[in-house]
Order: structure tokens, then sequence, then C-alpha cells
């Protein structure tokens, strides 16, 4: 039996139970929670960004092909449950808020057991599959070899990462953004040593391994730091429900994760030398991750309030408002650090892992892509809040086909670089098409056409600074040609972050440290999302 236990009581002087927080004090909080996934986020992004150099260091870029793929293959395992997890972080926090503790147990238990029978389907379908294209004879191809035993690893893998995701899920659906973060810095942490470790002892094998303890490592971590625990229980009308409620969720993620990924199936399926190619362009990756990684944050957090907002108003325009609102708040930090991204991330990491360097060609085509998809998150998550995942989903698939059809042909002709400008072209349709159906009712044709025109400036303020220190002719020796591009390209963004950073308090730094900080936000009775 699963113990979800009860929130803390609220202190004496908070509001009534089960009613909902002023805007103002809601609108703190949320900058608050984003304050903290950011922080905390870019501490994991810096850990990561050592862990990626070991990879790099610790592979060829051939291996590091096979290890792309595998990883792809494990992260798909959690969509195996087609979306009864998701239906279960929908239904819980609704459940607990409202007292329904018992039901709440109930419906975890149920869901993490449909989980869980499907992630062994999914093990033993990836079994099978190793067993099918596993090399025969006496001479096996060692390439065909390594992808064979690491699905057999990847399978063994798969359960693991169910019960680790699907109890981070559950944490963070609680709002215990603190707790979910602070595992992250952990973990991040953890894994750079485990990877060097790995890496070193068994190359390939090595780094599968340092997955698999990780995971272990997460979920002691979480069942020592609080008591939530999962159970199995089978019930069919529970599960039934929550693949209703979940299938449309998934159907929108199932869309989004193969727009995410199409690229490394496109460089693996139809470049020349796609597993070396897929090494290569794992360092353009690399250098613009960081975009999403950063909007994906604020996102999640956000997901929270536009579920509030809607419960508390009932009506999709104020959340449309406040995804606006969103976008035009985190886009200039977003771009400002593209712009350094755009400048200095080919000198940085050449430098580090020259072996990688031909993959460096591919990066600057594709950040405007991964910019321009980061700012699409919110607009994605208040569509979901408000309960249109499969609007959602249409509008991403002409992104998805338009990339996949420039990008298979940009593969074939211009191999990573061509399919580095057919992902952007993917992910800018699908900005605009998830921007345009998600806000244009709540701001209305002209209303739009401002907030994107305010979006452009903000865009052109700083790319034309990233190409001006970028492309600007400056003669001298090398480290004093990239010192005055770095000086240059400060001393036109700095201004423009400065005033960001007067008109949003900093992302909430100067509430968080100066009168009237916002309470943590594991304090009190967490609201259901």
């Amino acid at each position: 039996m699963t113990a979800i236990p009860s929130p803390p009581p609220a202190p004496a002087v908070a509001r009534p139970p089960g009613a909902a927080e002023p805007p103002a004090a809601e609108g703190r909080r949320a900058l608050n929670d984003s304050l903290i996934v950011t922080v905390g986020g870019q501490l994991e992004r810096a850990l990561g960004t050592l862990t990626a150099l070991a990879m790099k260091w610790g592979l060829d870029p051939a291996q590091h092909g096979i290890y792309s793929g595998l990883r792809l293959t494990l992260d798909h395992a959690n969509r195996a449950s087609l979306g009864i997890g998701r239906g279960a972080v929908q239904e819980i926090p609704v459940l607990l808020a409202s007292g329904r503790e018992d039901e709440a147990r109930r419906v975890a238990d149920a869901s993490f057991a449909a989980c869980t029978a499907a992630a062994l389907l999914y093990a033993a379908g990836l079994l099978a599959l190793a067993w099918w294209r596993w090399p025969r004879g006496p001479d096996p191809d060692p390439t065909a070899l390594a992808w064979s035993a690491g699905l057999i690893a990847v399978a063994a893998l798969v359960l693991i990462k169910r019960y680790q995701d699907f109890l981070i899920a559950l944490h963070r659906a609680q709002r215990r953004f603190a707790l979910t973060t602070e595992l992250a810095v952990v973990d991040a942490a953890l894994f750079a040593a485990l990877v060097a470790l790995g890496l070193w002892l068994a190359g390939l094998w090595g780094l599968l391994a340092a997955i698999g303890l990780l995971g272990l490592f997460n979920v002691a971590y979480l069942h020592a730091r609080h008591p939530m625990r999962l159970g199995l229980a089978w019930d069919g009308p529970i599960t039934l429900r929550l693949l209703r409620t979940g299938l449309p969720i998934l159907a929108n993620s199932a869309a989004f994760a193969g727009l995410l990924s199409l690229d490394r199936v496109l460089i693996l399926s139809l470049a020349p030398d796609g597993a070396e190619a897929a090494g290569y362009y794992a360092i353009a990756l690399m250098g613009t991750g960081w975009t999403l990684d950063l909007g994906g944050r604020i996102a999640s957090v956000m997901y929270t309030y536009f579920q509030t907002t809607l419960g508390r108003t009932r009506d999709p325009v104020a959340v449309a408002r406040q995804a606006a609102r969103v976008v035009e708040a985190m886009a200039p930090p977003l771009i400002a650090g593209s712009a350094v991204a755009y400048l200095v991330a080919p000198t940085f990491l050449g430098t580090l892992v020259p072996r990688y360097a031909p993959g460096l060609e591919a990066l600057r085509p594709l950040l405007p892509g991964t910019v321009l998809l980061g700012l699409a998150l919110p607009a994605r998550e208040a569509m979901i809040a408000v309960d249109r995942p499969y609007r959602l989903a249409l509008v991403t698939l002409p992104g998805l086909l338009l990339a996949a059809a420039v990008g298979g042909i940009g593969a074939m002709r211009s191999g990573i670089v061509g399919v580095a400008w057919g992902m952007t072209a993917g992910y800018a349709t699908v900005y605009l098409l998830t921007s345009l159906s998600a806000l244009v009712g709540g701001l209305g044709s002209r209303g739009w056409l401002a907030h994107q025109a305010r979006l452009a400036r903000t865009i052109c303020w700083y790319a034309a600074g990233a190409l001006l220190a970028a492309h600007l002719p400056i003669g001298g020796p090398s480290w004093k040609t990239f010192t005055l591009r770095l000086l240059l390209l400060a001393a036109w963004g700095l201004p423009a972050l400065a005033v960001w950073g007067r008109s949003h308090g900093w992302g909430g730094l100067a509430g968080r440290f100066g009168r009237g900080a916002p309470p943590r936000p594991d304090s009190g009775r967490p609201e259901a999302g």
C-alpha cells in the first residue's frame, strides 16, 4: 500500500482551507518557484556540461552515436503506458486538495501498477529486438553487436527509470519544486562522477551502468527525503479512466517528443556514416539544448499556475494572457543567453573536444530553431491546462512534417548541417502555430500581432549584437580578438538585460532577498494543479 501523506496544516495566519491564493501572492509564489527551478537548473546544466564533455572524451563519435540511439530508446519507454501515468498526475493533486486522500492513494497505486506492466512489455520487446538483430557468424560486426547488447542493457534500465520518473512526477504535481530541484542538482553532480568512472572502467557499458546506478540513487534519495511511496494495485475502472484522461496528453507529448528526436533519427538513418555523424551532431545539441532546457523548466512550473488560474476564473482567456506574459518575461534572458552561445560555443567546445569539431558547423544553424521552440513551451503548457491537447498535437504535426521533409533532404545532401536547417524550419513552424492557436483567443488578432512584435524586437536586438560580435572583422592574436568580441557583445546586451531585470525584479531575486520575501514553496498546504 502506498503512503501519500497529508500535506502539513496551514499556519494560523494562512487563508482558510480550500481558499485560493490572492492573485498577487500567487504571482510572487510563481516567480519564486520559477527562480528555484531556473537557478537549480543552471547548476544542473553546468554539471551536465561536464558530463557531456566526459562522454565526448571517453567515447569516439561512432560510439556516441550508438549511445544517442540507445538513450532515445530508453527515454521513450515511459510512453508505453499510453498516458496512464499522465492521467494520474492530473488527478492526484486535485484529490489531495479536496481531502480525498484514500482515493488519491488508490489512483497512485493503480496507475503505477499499469505503468509497471507496460514497462515490462516494453522491456520484453527490446529483448526480442536484440535477439532478432543479434549478429550471427564467426566474425560479427562490432557496431551491430554494440547495438544489440545495448538494447539488452536498456531493457534492464526500463523499470528503474519508470519508478524514478513516476515518483518525481508526483512530487512536481504537488509543487515540491524545492525537493525535485535539489534532487536534480545532486543527480547531475553524481552522474558526472559516475560517468567519468564508468567510461574509465568499461567505456560505453560503464556509461549505461552509470545510468542504472543513478536511477537507483534517485529513488533512494527521494525515499529518504520524503515519506511518499508507490505501491501496486490492479483496478480496471481507474486505469481506464486515467487512460481516457492521459491518452490525449500522450498524443501531444509523443508528437513533440518525435519532433525533438527527429534530427538524430534522420542522421542515423539517412546521413552517410550515420552513427558517426550523430556523434558529431551531439556537440551541436550540447551548445543549443540549454535553450529548451531553460524554457522547459519555466513552463513546467507555470503549468500548475495556469491550472490554478483556470480553476479560479474558469476563463481560458485569462490563461492565454498569463501565458503571453510569461513568454515575454522569459524571452530576454533566453535570447541573450543564445547570443552568448552563438559567439562563444564554437570556440569553447572546439577547444575542449577537438575531435568533435566537425559537429560545430551544425550549431549555429540549429540555434534559432531551439530559441523559438523554447519560447513556444509556455503556450504549449497553457493549451494542456485548458484541456486542448488534441489541438496542440495537430498544430505540432505541420512542423514535424516540415522538419522531416527538409531535414531528410538536408541529411542526404549536406549531412548534419542540412538536418540542422531542417529542424530550425520545423521548430519555427511549431512556434508560430502553437502561439497562434494558444494565444490569439485571449489576446485577439491585434493583441497577438503586438505580442509578436515585442518578441521580434527583443530577438532582433540580441541577434544583431551576436552577429556583430561574431563576424565583425577584428585583427590581432586570436585570444585578443575573442576577448574584444566578448566585450562588444557585453556592451551591446547588458544594458537591455538591466532594463529587463529592473522591470521583473531580477527574476524574483529582489523579492527573495528583500523585505516581504515569499515563503518557501513547500510551506503550508500545497494547492492542487
